[in-house]
């Protein structure tokens, strides 16, 4: 059996029929366009090669990071800061589950973690105290430095830190945007 593909035939632009038609075409172009990002998987969120999965071991790592881990998520302090992660400007996903271990019958939180992909970080801790960039890494277990890439440049809502990365608290409603580059 042949299937015959007929090409799209729009109206000129300047006719109102092609005022309907374009934005029911860029609809259907992004609904294929996402169908498509969809059934990549996981791997489509891989930026130039570049996959930092959260460790296996959380426990350990929130360990190594200094911190406790809770049975139930705490509310006395409850902030939450944008994470944005780029390599070779390629945006790498901050995974999901960074600081919950969920290899028991309930989960364990770490005060500091993540719950989902968007890179939202949720300090829920039953103390207000500073809680920094590099306890995330920590529990991450990314690399400050890996083959690939120096130690990243750093901005805290869009202003470039002077500082060591580590170094930056955990605020709430600010975005961090880490930059590795190739060496």
């Amino acid at each position: 059996m042949t299937v015959q593909h007929s090409p799209v035939s729009l109206p000129a632009p300047s006719t109102p029929g092609a005022r309907r038609a374009l934005p029911l075409l860029r609809r259907t172009l992004c609904a294929a366009s996402l169908a498509l990002l969809l059934a990549a998987g996981p791997a489509a969120a891989v930026a130039g090669g570049v996959e930092w999965p959260a460790a296996k071991n959380t426990a350990a790592q929130v360990e190594k990071a200094g911190l406790t881990m809770l049975d139930t998520e705490q509310l006395a302090m409850h902030i939450h800061t944008t994470l944005e992660v780029f390599a070779d400007g390629e945006q790498v996903t901050v995974p999901a589950d960074i600081g919950i271990d969920r290899s028991g019958p309930a989960p364990r939180y770490s005060p500091l973690h993540t719950h989902d992909e968007t890179g939202t970080i949720h300090v829920e801790s039953a103390e207000w105290r500073d809680f920094t960039l590099g306890q995330l890494l920590t529990e991450w277990g990314t690399p400050r430095e890996d083959t690939r890439f120096g130690a990243p440049l750093a901005w805290v809502d869009g202003r470039l830190w002077t500082g060591d990365a580590d170094d930056i608290v955990f605020r709430d409603g600010e975005t961090i945007t880490l930059r590795y580059t190739s060496r």
